[in-house]
């Protein structure tokens, strides 16, 4: 399988780096691996950017809309080992504490409409630049509202922005971000979608996590789901948190961080 190698100062940023190369390119994220944890060294002296190796595909054509369904209905259960991040682990990592954290700070500033305006107008410049350097022809729909920008992304044939999962998405999701509140006082998260993909995935996952609690209940042992972002094991906690016959639990480190439902005695 080919690879791309993409460092950067942190781990979401060599990931979002690369994705965002490999879907200019036309090609497809399969798997992600972290060869380099990022150091800080000792006062500045030493310094390590960290290092990921980025699997993919060559995409021979744009995926339909109906592949993309089905890909996401492959949302399955793998299996409950654990998976490694790196022949070499660094132990001073920085991982995720809670599911209950908000994905996106706000501000302790509030933010003004001229500021958030600035943001938005950055934000769909950046994307409409990225699409245009990448051949796609799309309207790009603009929703806002007083803490959240929201870009939905309307084409034909746009399956290569979503990638496996919504992985290409929430790159190129957090690279709006990142371009859009540069040099801008005030935060406010952006959020972009393409043909609703977002809420497709969502009632996936809501229908995903009752049948593996379901199975969970039956068969009385735990099982693991594939590696997600944080959102979507929130979306997992947040459906299982109400059946008193199951408990749900993230495990490993990002970007392998998964969800283990186990059967409560």
């Amino acid at each position: 399988m080919e690879f791309i190698d993409v460092s950067a100062k942190t781990i979401e940023d060599a990931i979002a780096k690369g994705v965002a190369q490999l879907a200019a390119e036309g090609q497809e994220l399969v798997e992600t691996k972290v060869l380099e944890q990022p150091s800080n060294g000792f006062l500045g002296i030493g310094r390590k950017p960290a290092v990921v190796r980025l699997f993919f595909t060559s995409v021979a054509k744009t995926a339909t809309q109906e592949e993309v369904a089905h890909v996401e209905e492959q949302s399955v259960a793998v299996a409950s080992n654990p998976v490694a991040t790196s022949e070499t682990e660094v132990q001073d990592t920085a991982v995720e504490t809670s599911e209950s954290d908000v994905v996106e700070k706000p501000s302790k500033k509030e933010l003004s409409k001229e500021d958030q305006q600035e943001i938005a107008e950055k934000g769909k410049q950046f994307l409409d630049d990225m699409f245009t350097q990448m051949g796609l022809t799309v309207v790009i729909e603009k929703m806002m509202t007083k803490d959240k920008i929201t870009f939905q992304v309307h084409g034909e044939d746009l399956g290569i922005l979503i990638g496996k999962h919504g992985q290409t998405l929430d790159a190129i999701q957090y690279l709006t971000n990142l371009v859009a509140h540069k040099d801008v006082s005030g935060h406010c998260h952006i959020v972009v979608d393409v043909e609703n993909y977002r809420s497709r995935r969502e009632e996936t996952l809501v229908n995903l996590a009752k049948r593996l609690a379901s199975k969970v209940k039956r068969n009385r042992q735990k099982v693991s789901l594939e590696p997600m972002n944080a959102f979507e094991r929130k979306i997992i906690h947040t459906v299982l948190q109400g059946d008193k016959n199951v408990v749900t639990n993230s495990e490993g480190d990002e970007p392998f961080r998964h969800v283990v439902i186990t059967y409560k005695k």
